[in-house]
């Protein structure tokens, strides 16, 4: 008796771990931003993050581009690792963080040259203010010690759109 009672409690907690209710997070994003010392910033973001309890699953694309000594960076999005809305009511706060690869004019370094070398990590913050006083914050880093580089920007949006959704079906 004790076993068939065990038995059904583990069924109904299976049965509602299986029906776990699913969510869906969707931002989109693209633009170009300025600094304080008018550097320049281009952007675009398409992720969506699915959840189901504490498991989430990650897709997406994106690029950021910048000039830094006169030569043309580009970062393009390799693997999302995390993707969090907060809206306030009045902001909406959008952080992202994964890998990706650098290269130059928005493309990664083509042939042999896609190594572990050119990953690198990065962080993202958009906080779209009902004020319109939009900003974004993006920060790169690629390897360590003398070969490292290192990217970081933080300035306001000049143009673009942002969206973003969350569901259940």
């Amino acid at each position: 008796m004790r076993f068939k009672a065990l038995g059904a409690v583990a069924a109904l907690i299976l049965v509602s771990t299986a029906f776990a209710t699913i969510t869906f997070l969707r931002v989109q994003a693209r633009g170009y931003a300025t600094d304080a010392s008018n550097r320049r910033l281009d952007f675009q973001l398409g992720v969506l993050k699915r959840s189901q309890g504490t498991n989430h699953r990650y897709l997406g694309f994106g690029s950021f581009a910048w000039s830094e000594n006169g030569r043309r960076q580009a970062m393009r999005i390799h693997r999302i690792e995390s993707l969090e809305v907060d809206d306030s009511g009045d902001a909406v706060v959008i952080t992202a963080s994964g890998t990706g690869f650098l290269g130059q004019f928005g493309f990664p370094p083509a042939g042999g040259r896609r190594g572990a070398s050119e990953l690198g990590e990065f962080t993202l913050t958009i906080v779209d203010n009902a004020d319109g006083a939009d900003t974004i914050e993006f920060a790169f880093q690629r390897g360590s010690g003398v070969n490292a580089y290192t990217y970081s920007f933080s300035g306001n949006v000049q143009a673009g759109n942002l969206n973003w959704s969350q569901w259940s079906p």
